[in-house]
């Protein structure tokens, strides 16, 4: 059973990054049918808890329609968790590279492997598809995951917690919970790879943080939405700036 620890503890945190560490030292990197069989529990869990999923998001949300929480929520995760299981051969396989003329005795490719451990901070306006992809794509990918969800859902993440840790041990997976200022402990921690998706200012905050570890970010920064704007009414609500 997966245990969700606290992020204001720093040292329960730590200790959690460690175990998953040592963990992967031990084990080495999953075998193809390892990864695709925790792939495929994976995606039968989160069917069978779409019901459920789609209750928690509604107490979020006081009301969204279950067709889209079960398209971009459930359906998008399912589909996504499937291509991985289906192209994760050729994910794995080794790449031939060219070597100069002067090397041609010799060959060159490329060895695909996981990182580590990998931290994952998503956000609250898909809680499930943000935080799952990374993670499920992180697996995908034979790592261990530690998973920073948002503080705004509390039901959907305690759900979470319970459909992961059925399935997966904590030095595969693990949650931690806390508000967005307990959250610079987590991107300080000295993960292999860690993913944002969330606000440029927040993510200003956790590359500085993780920095310090010269833990690797990839940002996926939100608040670019393009609108288009059509004649009528709609005109006197919308701020439009003028042509130059």
């Amino acid at each position: 059973m997966n245990a969700t620890a606290n992020i204001t503890d720093a040292g329960r945190l730590g200790s959690l990054r460690v175990a998953q560490r040592a963990a992967f030292l031990r084990d080495g990197a999953p075998s193809l049918a390892q990864r695709r069989a925790d792939l495929a529990k994976f995606r039968a869990t989160l069917i069978a808890h779409r019901k459920a999923i789609e209750d928690a998001i509604n107490a979020h949300f006081g009301h969204r329609s279950r067709y889209e929480t079960a398209i971009m929520e459930v359906g998008g995760v399912a589909e996504g968790t499937k291509y991985l299981i289906r192209n994760l051969p050729r994910f794995m396989s080794p790449t031939r590279r060219q070597v100069a003329l002067h090397m041609r005795m010799g060959t060159a490719r490329i060895e695909y492997q996981p990182l580590g451990v990998v931290g994952v901070m998503s956000r609250w306006n898909y809680p499930v598809n943000l935080a799952l992809m990374p993670v499920v794509t992180a697996i995908a990918a034979g790592n261990r995951v530690m998973l920073k969800p948002s503080e705004f859902t509390p039901v959907t993440n305690s759900l979470l917690a319970k459909m992961l840790g059925d399935i997966f041990s904590e030095e595969q997976f693990a949650m931690v919970s806390g508000d967005a200022a307990g959250g610079a402990k987590f991107t300080a921690l000295p993960s292999d790879h860690l993913v944002f998706t969330g606000s440029t200012a927040v993510g200003r905050a956790v590359m500085k943080a993780a920095s310090d570890n010269l833990v690797p970010v990839p940002l996926e920064l939100g608040g670019k939405s393009p609108v288009i704007v059509a004649k009528g009414k709609t005109l006197d609500q919308a701020s439009i700036p003028s042509s130059t």
